[in-house]
């Protein structure tokens, strides 16, 4: 049984489906098996690099959203941060 170490992806999964993509498309794409993908999507593995420039190359993700679509953790902390600031500047 694995552990997810990483967050579930679902921006990520959704741009998938806003784009009429598969799990088996997207890999042909970015040439690594379906399961990487579903790994990668799922919080089992990590995107390398290289991965990442692939599928925002084939989903046409914006360089500005790539934190949105594979670090969603970071938008939640950043988020609740200035939520947090904004609460005290009242």
């Amino acid at each position: 049984y694995k552990k997810q170490a990483y967050p579930e992806l679902n921006a990520l999964k959704g741009r998938i489906r806003e784009k009429k993509s598969s799990y088996r498309l997207l890999s042909q794409k970015v040439g690594c098996s379906t399961n990487t993908i579903y790994l990668m999507l799922n919080g089992y593995c990590s995107p390398s690099g290289e991965y990442v420039e692939k599928i925002c190359s084939e989903l046409d993700i914006n360089p500005d959203d790539v934190v949105k679509y594979f670090f969603p953790e970071y938008c939640e902390t950043q988020y609740m941060q200035e939520l947090r600031n904004e609460i005290m500047l009242r």
